[in-house]
Formats: C-alpha cells, structure tokens, sequence
C-alpha cells in the first residue's frame, strides 16, 4: 500500500506570494503613474488660469496708465498705476502679485556712451556713486548681496562701460545693441551680466533681488534702465538715485529733502507754475512737482540753483517730473504652480492719435522679486 503524495502547500504558497507582490508592484506604479497624470494635468490646468489672470491683470495696469495719462500732466508713486489695489488682488484661485517701475525713475545707463565727452564723464560719476549707494547699510559681503565700497563701484562701472562700448567682446558674449537709433534696437537690461567682473557670479548679486541674511539686498534692475528719454523723474525717483546725482558728500541729504516734498500734503493755497500742469494734478494725493524749477522755489528747504550747479545738476537736462516708460511686472500663482513675467512699454500714440502703447519687451522671469523695504515705504506715502 501507497503513501499518499504530500501536496505541494509550500510552492504553491510561495507562488501566489510571488504574483501578489508582482501585482502590489504593478499597482502601486499605475497609481504613481496616474498621480503623476493627475498633477500635470493640475498644472497644465493651472498654467492656464494663470496665464489668463496675467494677461487680465497687464490690460488692467494698462488701463490705469492710460486713464492716468488723460488726467494727469505728471508721474508720481501717488498714481493709480502705483497704488496698492493694482499691487496685490486675486483672480479666482490665482493670486497676482503686481509691481509697475516707472522706467525714468531710473539711471539710464545710455548716457554713458552717448552726449559730449563732459556728459558722459558726468554720467560715469553719477554711476560710480549709484553702486556705491544702492545698498548702503548691507551686509559688508558684496558677494551675498552686501554693500559695495567705492573702489568696487570705480571698477565695476568701468566695466560695464567697456561693455557698452563691445571693448573685449568675444563671439561667446552677446554683443550690447546701443546704437543709433538706441530707441529702435535698446540692449537687454540682463545682458549686464556678461560683464566681466572678477567674480562670474558678483553681477547676477548685484543685478537681482537677494536675501542678505535678515534685510533685502535690492537689485541693480530697480536703479538701472536702457528705456526712456534718459531724464530721472524727481516723482518716483529712489532716493539712492537721487543722491548719485549730488557730487557733494554733504548735499546728499538734499535727495531725501527731494522725496519728502513730493509726499508731504499739497498746500490748496499753492497754485501751479506758469506753463505747467492742468488743475487735475492738484487732485492728486501728495505734492508731485509739476515743473523741475520748482526745485529752487524754496518748497525744499536749502536747495538753491548755487547748490545744484556746484554739483554739475542742470535740472532740465537732468530731471524731469513725467514719464511714458513702464517696466510691468506681474507674479501669478496657485497652490501648485506659478508664473512671473515682464512687459516694458512706451506710451505712445497711433496712426489716428489715438492713446495707444508702444511694446518693448515681454519675457518670462526666474529672478525672484523680494519685498524690499523701499517697497513698505511707497507703498504707503501719500
């Protein structure tokens, strides 16, 4: 008599272990696979919105710099397309982060190769000055946003004249494109970072927003512009671009005095000089100036045409109190996802004169734009 067969429990048992785990596998990638699908399509999704936001929120600002051009003779951070209402809102589940830069609140750096041979010795002054003073009071180290020394100011500025003028360019190095007509072919604000500095990565620091350890380090990209008529706007100047204008160490603190005019409340007995703006300006919160001799009248305490001319200011060369240059930066986000772009146009009219806008760039950014603290401070004056 036969023994029955012992069956074969074990293999079996091991068997379906095998397929089971085989299966556990094949799962658990089809939902990492569809997870990832799933979030794609969120994003694609998402892009979407974003994109759609942004373009509402730019026809928006160019709303406002449009009906400000009709009401207004001059530019100031006390406008409408500087209020706090266009620089933050949302959009369904888009939030739009929005920051509009009058691009002649700017140093040009175009008067560093243009004009007579005394201007442009003038200019590279006021720039030497600008890099030394756009981050006063910085962490020292100039390679983590830190504050420039005047040595430093001399040889970067030297540089990026070179560069202006393609001294030392090679094949590698896109070639700046400030040549006459500037206005029709301006360079890239960005191509400063082919400079050739010391260190390859100091122009990215400098350029850009940077966190330096508890304060923010602003960018070169909020003093520097190759856009507009070349004049500074004394409404939305900086102060630090306002005191590189100054030679003087000592009439520096006429920069600020600047500023404080055109914030403080405007006097209803005052009324405008002759020539300049419509009775619509007084509407206006502040006291922009109306005329650049109204630097002199007195309403800035100690600033006299004596002090403006032992510093080389003459201010209908140097200043203006409009503009039709904006730099449009609008920040769009979702949970998931989100897009930062850049649009400079010119205000402009056309064929029929009817107001219209001349599009000089529009490109998507990577650069971050931080809170800096000049930013608390305008976006409460007035």
């Amino acid at each position: 008599m036969h023994a029955p067969r012992p069956r074969p429990r074990g293999f079996a048992l091991l068997l379906v272990l095998m397929m089971s785990s085989i299966v556990l596998v094949l799962a658990a990638e089809l939902a990492y696979q569809s997870n990832c699908e799933l979030l794609a399509a969120r994003n694609v999704s998402d892009l979407g919105q974003i994109e759609y936001a942004i373009d509402g929120q730019f026809e928006v600002v160019l709303a406002n710099l449009r009906f400000d051009k009709r009401q207004n003779d001059v530019d100031s951070e006390n406008d409408g397309w500087a209020s706090e209402s266009i620089r933050s809102r949302r959009d369904g589940d888009v939030g739009l982060t929005t920051r509009v830069f009058d691009e002649q609140s700017k140093f040009n750096l175009t008067r560093l190769v243009t004009g007579s041979d005394a201007e442009k010795a003038r200019s590279r002054e006021v720039l030497v000055r600008l890099l030394d003073l756009f981050r006063d009071g910085i962490a020292e180290d100039k390679t983590r946003g830190g504050d420039l020394d005047v040595a430093d100011a001399e040889d970067i500025a030297d540089r990026i004249i070179r560069h202006l003028k393609r001294e030392g360019a090679t094949g590698q190095v896109p070639k700046p494109k400030l040549v006459a007509p500037w206005t029709d072919t301006p360079m890239l604000l960005d191509e400063l970072l082919f400079v050739d500095t010391k260190d390859s990565r100091l122009m990215s620091v400098l350029l850009y927003d940077v966190q330096a350890k508890d304060k923010v380090a602003p960018g070169l990209h909020r003093y520097l512009t190759v856009y507009g008529t070349g004049k500074v706007n004394l409404n939305t100047a900086p102060v630090a671009v306002l005191k590189a204008q100054f030679s003087n160490l000592q009439d520096r603190d006429f920069a600020q005095k600047i500023v404080d005019r055109r914030r403080q409340a405007a006097d209803e007995t005052s009324k405008p000089s002759s020539g300049s703006s419509s009775s619509s300006t007084q509407d206006q919160t502040g006291n922009p100036y109306t005329d650049v001799n109204q630097l002199t009248d007195g309403s800035v305490d100690g600033l006299t045409a004596e002090v403006l001319q032992r510093n080389g200011i003459d201010p209908a060369v140097v200043f203006d109190v409009k503009s039709d240059w904006f730099g449009i930066r609008i920040q769009g986000a979702t949970e998931r996802t989100q897009r930062d772009e850049l649009y400079v146009v010119q205000r402009a009219k056309d064929e029929d004169q009817r107001d219209s806008f001349r599009y000089a760039l529009h490109q998507e950014r990577t650069d971050p734009l931080l809170e800096a603290e000049e930013d608390a401070v305008s976006s409460t004056s007035g």
